[in-house]
């Protein structure tokens, strides 16, 4: 479409926004600072061997609140600066229609095989994966937590990632979730040689935990990047307590430096609605059952058609559907699924035979 109704005078933007699922596509974070959602954005941009230009939203994630909160949401904006249309999940079919309406047909539609992207991975991890065991967190969210930056200090190489179960969130009781994990963009990995990661908590003197303190299981190798994790238990937070956090921390720039690190958080009882939804475990990575629970409720025999279908894959259904049948089976999801894990780069896959 962008080929087609760019000579129009149709202008297209993609909005890099804050991350939708961090961990996923390269085991990204999310960033703290605008220069390094800039650099995100600029990763994106190669890795989808995109032409079409990027807006970068700010710190503040203005324009995703202005957009309705969707991670994947559609606008058409007319000359007069009016949303003549308006989608909560990317539909580039009905965009076209809507195009072809608005603007007016093309003489030739771009097929897809006439576009040939120059795709790039993901940036490569500067050390090994899969070393460190990941912590379980099911149905946990992010909570609001606030890094304090200090401008003349290192940055951030590890970024800290809380989350807190429903319990927590409703009541102040409950799990809640410490994941330090490594922004891949600073190159960065762990220095095993040195004491591990370790964090300290303080918190107001009604606030009730397991442990006020923690520190990361030493390992054999001299390196790796796996995240340091915690699982607390928690008791009487009231929602308008802070809890500040110090973690402690050896980080090494590839082969060229080593920074020993002191950084502090600031955590909040509250859900950060622009945090994202991180997959925990095995993030990233599919199977053709797990794909078919996410993806819709299946009907007769395994199967499932376009109507109980939800999310991304709705907009490809026909193309997914490559039998014609009305239907994605049990092969065709497999499929689905070794695409996601490819083009993903998945993070550790979940224990156990699936494996």
């Amino acid at each position: 479409m962008y080929r087609d109704y760019g000579p129009k005078g149709v202008k297209f933007f993609f909005i890099y926004k804050t991350l939708a699922h961090p961990e996923l596509a390269g085991n990204y974070v999310q960033p703290f600072t605008l220069e390094e959602r800039l650099a995100q954005a600029r990763q994106a941009e190669k890795q989808l061997g995109a032409t079409i230009p990027w807006l970068v939203d700010d710190m503040d994630n203005r324009l995703k609140h202005a957009l309705g909160d969707r991670p994947n949401s559609e606008l058409i904006i007319d000359p007069e600066g009016r949303i003549v249309r308006k989608r909560a999940w990317s539909f580039p079919a009905e965009v076209r229609k809507d195009l072809e309406k608005l603007v007016g047909p093309v003489e030739r539609i771009t097929n897809e095989s006439d576009v040939v992207l120059k795709l790039q991975p993901p940036v490569k991890t500067p050390a090994a994966r899969g070393v460190v065991p990941r912590v379980p967190r099911p149905a946990m969210q992010a909570i609001v937590m606030e890094p304090q930056i200090d401008p003349k200090g290192p940055p951030f190489y590890a970024k800290l990632r809380a989350e807190a179960d429903a319990g927590l969130l409703m009541t102040g009781k409950g799990k809640l979730y410490l994941g330090f994990h490594l922004d891949p963009f600073h190159q960065a990995h762990w220095n095993n040689l040195t004491p591990p990661l370790r964090f300290k908590l303080e918190v107001p003197e009604e606030v009730k935990l397991d442990k006020m303190s923690g520190e990361a299981p030493k390992v054999q190798e001299t390196s790796d990047a796996d995240p340091r994790e915690f699982l607390l238990a928690v008791e009487s937070w009231p929602e308008d307590k802070p809890i500040r956090l110090t973690v402690t921390y050896s980080a090494c720039v590839e082969d060229k430096s080593c920074h020993a690190v002191q950084q502090s958080y600031v955590l909040r009882r509250q859900r950060d609605r622009d945090g994202g939804g991180a997959r925990g475990e095995g993030a990233g990575y599919w199977d053709a059952e797990g794909l078919a629970r996410q993806i819709g409720t299946a009907g007769a025999e395994g199967k499932l058609s376009k109507d109980k279908v939800m999310g991304l894959v709705r907009p490809h259904f026909e193309k997914l559907d490559t039998n014609k049948d009305g239907f994605l089976d049990a092969e065709e999801l497999k499929a689905l699924a070794e695409w996601l894990n490819h083009h993903h780069q998945p993070g550790t896959p979940a224990p156990g035979p699936k494996q």
